[in-house]
């Protein structure tokens, strides 16, 4: 006479409902924490989302970064452009400053030119601060210099 109360199968049904279980339950223990040297509990730092406000920064900047690492002035058009998108950074804390690199070819410095008003049109919105007037007339200069290119 066997002793066993499960066929074999029947005990990796068991396994196979009970599983999910265990590690649900494990993915829901808190994080493990970090103690100080007066054994004080330390929260473990988690990352945060990038606001809004810094996503602009960040597009702002690197649309600044585009125009003056473009080869040519498009008449004037780029150089305004630019200072404009300073005002802008100027209003929210940013400080832009540079003097560029240029010895590129025509195309290469259209396609940056592009980009930064791509950028630029991510971040404009006509409810908002001052700051986004600036960013409009970066974006009709940088229409301008493409056009007369």
């Amino acid at each position: 006479m066997k002793n066993c109360c499960l066929p074999p199968y029947a005990s990796l049904a068991v396994l196979a409902v009970l599983l999910p279980v265990g590690i649900a339950s494990s993915r829901a223990a808190s994080a493990p924490s970090i103690l100080d040297a007066d054994s004080v509990v330390l929260q473990q730092a988690r990352p945060q989302p990038v606001s809004w406000e810094e996503a602009k920064r960040h597009k702002l900047r690197r649309a600044y970064w585009l125009l003056e690492q473009a080869d040519r002035d498009y008449h004037g058009h780029r150089t305004k452009a630019m200072e404009e998108i300073k005002k802008a950074g100027e209003i929210i804390g940013l400080d832009l400053h540079g003097e560029g690199y240029g010895g590129e070819h025509q195309k290469w410095s259209d396609k940056r030119l592009r980009e930064a008003k791509h950028l630029l049109e991510d971040i404009v919105d006509k409810s908002h601060e001052h700051e986004h007037e600036h960013i409009w007339k970066a974006i009709k200069e940088i229409d301008k210099a493409l056009k007369e290119g």
